[in-house]
């Protein structure tokens, strides 16, 4: 399975929603995957993330996705590899912390 890569843009995208969206939240909680689709994110990308990482989970607190905002903003970088998907990010399953 080929590693999903989200662009800058879906990635800040994301981590603003996250920080900012409850009803994104939610349903980001409930359909990680629904919700990268609806963000823009092609089906291909959201596909290639495993699917274990697309289970659902338990966000942490909206200020870790504002600090991480920042940090991807202020990354000199245009793509952002996601090797294990959305909830490893944020520790849940499919998490390797």
């Amino acid at each position: 399975m080929a590693d999903a890569k989200l662009s800058r843009e879906h990635a800040l995208a994301l981590l603003h929603k996250l920080a900012h969206d409850d009803e994104f939240r939610d349903r980001f909680e409930s359909h990680p995957a629904n919700a990268l689709l609806s963000l823009g994110v092609p089906p291909k990308t959201v596909a290639a993330f495993p699917p274990a990482s697309m289970a659902p989970l338990k966000l942490p607190e909206k200020s870790r996705f504002a600090s991480l905002h920042s940090e991807v903003a202020a990354a000199p970088t245009s793509e952002f590899r996601c090797m294990s998907g959305p909830n490893s990010w944020f520790g849940g399953a499919g998490s390797d912390t």
